[in-house]
């Protein structure tokens, strides 16, 4: 698919060479010249030790993005290996059910910097940056209400269609990725223009500039996404679960209401579930959607299959979820009481002749049982004057 001159810019950006294509001592487009280091053994080695189904071709070319990544984008490949504790392992079971090669994951990384919500100029969007009439010839709805391009499962499944056509068609991996950037009918013409040769690396030189550098940029990020260690890059943190769940939903329900009775944000909600515009999940009898929700969130599971359904939850069951989830996870807890969407965690002093029960009352929604777990005492009696109990508060 074609995203014309935004790719190729950011391409640019990513590489850092966007200085130097400005300056007068560089005459061609192609690519920056930089000095071959002493590391090429070192990458072509790396390269090797790493390919699988995919050919991780080492060239000057190559190396120039591998340098230029390690001198620029040491930040964004921390980040990138952060969220990829997130998305590869969904992108990678889509790719095993459809005999996908794995490598093919980095495609994302390039065309969104694994962002669901990535727009491109030309209005190609989501992870896999699917322009509109595309991702609906692939099977994913786009409409006021929903926009499958943004769920990671269902574009990869697309993105999965797309390759294995170009694969079939072309019975080259690196061809089929160069046509997802650049689209099949500039493949065909640059096959013509090279006297009918059928490989990447004869028909570049006759490819547009953006696609001639899309290779060697996903062979560099394969490199960078494994090799970071080398060049003392950390992961960062992630704060997407790494486990998730997914429940059915056969009616249209908010996030807001899902929010109130699972212990997360209604912002939360939305970031596991992109594909939903409205704030709301557009299910019907017959048409399901599915609702992810962290997986440590098994306390609550009930309760969310009963705003499902439009029964009302009350307080009480709402407490004892709160309550074992604390117990179970030693997460924190959201009070919401069903409509409250504000939590506070109030520290409290034990006063002379206070309970259990006196104290509970102070405080809107709290509980005895819960304050007792929360602070792991053993019974009602533990208290004593001066001790600090968590209180979660409405």
């Amino acid at each position: 698919m074609m995203k014309r001159r935004n790719v190729f810019i950011a391409l640019m950006l990513l590489a850092g060479v966007d200085r130097a294509l400005s300056s007068p001592k560089y005459t061609s487009v192609d690519f920056i010249q930089m000095n071959v280091s002493d590391d090429s053994l070192v990458y072509k080695r790396a390269l090797e030790s790493i390919q699988n189904r995919v050919p991780l071709t080492y060239n000057e070319t190559v190396q120039r993005f591998i340098e230029t990544y390690i001198k620029n984008q040491q930040g964004r490949f921390s980040q990138m290996l952060g969220l990829s504790k997130y998305y590869f392992p969904i992108y990678e079971k889509v790719f095993e059910n459809r005999n996908v090669p794995q490598e093919l994951k980095y495609i994302s990384v390039i065309e969104s910097s694994l962002n669901p919500q990535a727009v491109s100029h030309m209005g190609a969007t989501g992870p896999w940056q699917f322009l509109n009439e595309v991702g609906k010839l692939y099977g994913l709805e786009i409409n006021d209400r929903v926009d499958e391009r943004k769920d990671p499962y269902l574009a990869a499944n697309a993105a999965a269609s797309h390759l294995l056509e170009s694969y079939y068609m072309y019975d080259d991996w690196l061809l089929a990725i160069a046509s997802y950037n650049c689209g099949r009918n500039n493949i065909r013409w640059a096959m013509e223009k090279a006297g009918g040769k059928t490989d990447y690396w004869s028909i570049r030189p006759y490819l547009p500039v953006e696609t001639q550098n899309y290779v060697p940029a996903f062979i560099a990020t394969a490199y960078m996404m494994n090799q970071y260690w080398k060049y003392n890059i950390v992961p960062s943190g992630t704060d997407l679960p790494i486990e998730t769940r997914n429940i059915v939903v056969d009616t249209t329900v908010s996030f807001s209401s899902i929010a109130a009775v699972s212990n997360i944000s209604p912002q939360e909600i939305a970031r596991l579930n992109p594909a939903y515009l409205q704030g709301s999940i557009p299910g019907a009898s017959g048409s399901p959607r599915t609702l992810i929700l962290p997986a440590n969130r098994s306390p609550y599971m009930e309760l969310v299959n009963d705003v499902i359904k439009g029964v009302p939850v009350s307080n009480s069951r709402l407490q004892a979820a709160n309550a074992l989830f604390y117990k179970n996870a030693g997460g924190s807890i959201r009070r919401t009481g069903y409509t409250q969407v504000k939590d506070q965690v109030i520290k409290y002093r034990v006063q002379p002749g206070d309970t259990l029960s006196s104290i509970a009352e102070q405080f809107k929604g709290a509980t005895e049982e819960e304050i007792k777990v929360i602070n792991k005492l053993e019974n009602s009696s533990s208290i004593r004057t001066g001790m600090i109990l968590k209180i979660i508060g409405g």
